[in-house]
């Protein structure tokens, strides 16, 4: 069951959805500037995200998923493997981006990831 918190906070949005215009820019922002960091990697690779909260980034080039996740624990302190999604999501990262309060706080946990996948795309010889 939902919490009456929750609930509370559905209606209000039902009853005044102006917000929604100015969260879809925001949304729409940060998975353009997802796409543009991750797909700048070597040996990475993603789609555009068609959703506005997380995106799954290919790094089979570089290892398994729980590979490259430990890796990334170990080196930027953030990630998750695609593996406990299912089989399909072997091979990459789970990415949630959309739980930023800012811009700038998403940008700086993926700039780690990012430096984190190129040190290991080095290490592996991937360019």
């Amino acid at each position: 069951a939902t919490n009456t918190a929750s609930q509370l906070g559905a209606i209000a949005a039902l009853k005044d959805a102006s917000f929604l215009e100015e969260y879809n820019r925001i949304f729409d922002r940060r998975r353009k500037i997802v796409y543009e960091i991750f797909n700048s990697i070597p040996g990475v690779s993603m789609a555009m995200p068609e959703s506005t909260f997380l995106c799954w980034v290919n790094v089979s080039r570089l290892g398994t998923a729980d590979e490259v996740n430990a890796y990334i624990i170990k080196e930027a302190n953030v990630v998750d493997a695609g593996t406990p999604y299912g089989a399909q999501g072997e091979g990459h990262l789970r990415i949630v981006f959309g739980a930023f309060r800012e811009d700038a706080q998403m940008v700086t946990a993926l700039e780690r990831v990012k430096a984190a996948l190129m040190k290991l795309g080095k290490e592996k010889g991937v360019s």
